[in-house]
């Protein structure tokens, strides 16, 4: 008898722990589609973008790093129709620390290849528009 899909994706979750996490946290969720939207905002895919993903996604995130592939692999599978303003807007109702650090993950991954694209600036000031946050809040701490 053929596996459904429900039982194939059931099965691919239990052997990825990071991706349970991800799928059933919605706003985990949509902070990784920006981020993974940032890696890929100046039109190509950097090592060094990818490897600082990988470093956030463990550090601030608590996501193994050998379950990534299994995370982008599920963000591009069931996050394709997600905007950008739409997963930023999942942080309109969260305190300005957390807005801040979405702002400086999404900046250490657009920096961390040495250079801040036009098109990775304009992610992080619209990002920032749609939270309400400005580079004066960043640059202060988020203080005011």
């Amino acid at each position: 008898m053929a596996e459904t899909f429900l039982e194939k994706f059931s099965r691919f979750m239990g052997s990825n722990p990071s991706l349970g996490k991800v799928a059933d946290d919605l706003q985990l969720t949509s902070e990784l589609i920006l981020l993974v939207r940032m890696i890929f905002a100046d039109g190509e895919l950097k090592p060094e973008e990818l490897d600082a993903f990988k470093r956030i996604c463990a550090s601030a995130f608590n996501l193994n790093e050998d379950d990534i592939p299994g995370v982008l692999q599920y963000l591009k599978d069931f996050g394709y129709e997600t905007t950008a303003w739409d997963a930023a807007a999942m942080f309109a109702e969260h305190d300005r620390e957390r807005k801040k650090a979405l702002l400086l993950h999404l900046l250490r991954i657009a920096k961390s290849d040495g250079h801040l694209d036009r098109s990775e600036a304009e992610l992080i000031r619209k990002t920032a528009g749609v939270l309400g946050l400005t580079a004066e809040d960043i640059a202060t701490g988020g203080n005011r």
